[in-house]
């Protein structure tokens, strides 16, 4: 018996059970009777009494589309409980993002894919594709709150191997916020990359692994589209041009912490790893450490991160100066080259 939002359930190797919420993938989201939700293996579910349709779900077919407007000018819209701190308003960011549904290791496993605002922005987003016809097609549409995901339809892996046309508006209700032009994006995906090793990666956004897929490209990602592949292998194996033999690693020390940022020391293997992959691997690994470090008050961190073209190294000093607000300088040459860059908490 396949299981639902609002079925009531118990669990099949613990004591307990409630009422399925939602689900994600292959999870269960069950809400128990203290009102806390427990994500749960949909396998591990036993079905107790099937839930009644939601008034909404019922409605769903005498539904009309009707035009109306909302007031969204008076300080009463603003909802400071949707936000997040950290977020860069100057660069919010929006993804399509992808789980694996089941048992889906072949090409005839299922995938689903989620809209995931991660902003302060509400975002209204229109998802359409170009047909044979040589005219455009809408397959969704819809207005997201801010730091939410919503699943939009589950295909076969293959069937997603298309070019989505994406037109994103950003804006805050009851509150200013930065000028932001409209997003108009074409996000090519090819389902062939779902069949890679390391694509599916632990995220922020889901219990499980998921692609992630940026539709608003920030200036570091755009920089990495750039480049070329040569490049790319320039930045995953450099060395550093003025070491004539390999320097012995220093142990981090309780007043110094010494951080390895290239990708080799990071992941066993480069495979299937895109260019913007492997930077956000090495950015996930920087806010990791700083903000581990938070506390460390004059706590000295030395990020190795390569000479190569200078964009890791750009990014984690924007960063720097505009996230974290620290001192930083250029580590001692005679260590590290032009490669590192040391910062005090």
């Amino acid at each position: 018996m396949s299981i639902e939002p609002g079925d009531k359930v118990k669990f099949l190797n613990d004591v307990g059970g409630g009422i399925v919420k939602k689900l994600e993938g292959g999870l269960a989201f069950v809400e128990d009777e203290d009102g806390f939700e427990i994500p749960m293996p949909v396998y591990e579910l036993v079905v107790v009494e099937k839930g009644q349709p939601s008034a909404e779900a019922r409605q769903v077919a005498d539904k009309v589309v009707e035009s109306r407007n909302e007031d969204v000018s008076e300080p009463e819209a603003y909802h400071q409980e949707l936000e997040e701190e950290g977020h860069d308003d100057f660069n919010p960011r929006f993804y399509l993002g992808f789980i694996k549904i089941g048992n889906n290791q072949t090409e005839e496993g299922k995938l689903r894919l989620y809209v995931i605002n991660d902003s302060n922005y509400y975002v209204t987003y229109l998802i359409s594709e170009l047909r044979e016809d040589g005219l455009m097609y809408a397959l969704h549409q819809g207005i997201l709150q801010p730091n939410t995901k919503l699943p939009l339809e589950d295909r076969l892996a293959r069937e997603f191997e298309n070019t989505f046309h994406m037109q994103l508006i950003l804006f805050r209700k009851g509150k200013g916020y930065p000028a932001l032009d409209p997003v108009s994006s074409a996000v090519q995906i090819k389902a062939r990359r779902f069949y890679k090793d390391n694509v599916f990666r632990n995220n922020d956004f889901f219990y499980q692994p998921a692609v992630l897929v940026p539709v608003i490209k920030n200036e570091l990602e755009q920089k990495m589209d750039m480049l070329t592949e040569f490049d790319s292998k320039a930045v995953i194996g450099e060395k550093e041009k003025s070491e004539k033999k390999p320097q012995a690693k220093r142990k981090s020390t309780p007043e110094l912490e010494e951080v390895d940022l290239h990708i080799d020391e990071l992941v066993d293997t480069t495979a299937g790893l895109s260019n913007s992959d492997i930077i956000q691997i090495q950015m996930d690994k920087f806010h990791f450490v700083m903000e581990s470090n938070a506390k460390n008050k004059g706590r000295k961190i030395v990020f190795i991160h390569g000479v190569g073209n200078g964009v890791l190294k750009n990014e984690i000093r924007k960063q720097l100066e505009r996230k974290y607000k620290v001192y930083y300088q250029d580590a001692s040459f005679r260590e590290y080259g032009y490669g590192a860059t040391m910062v005090i908490i």
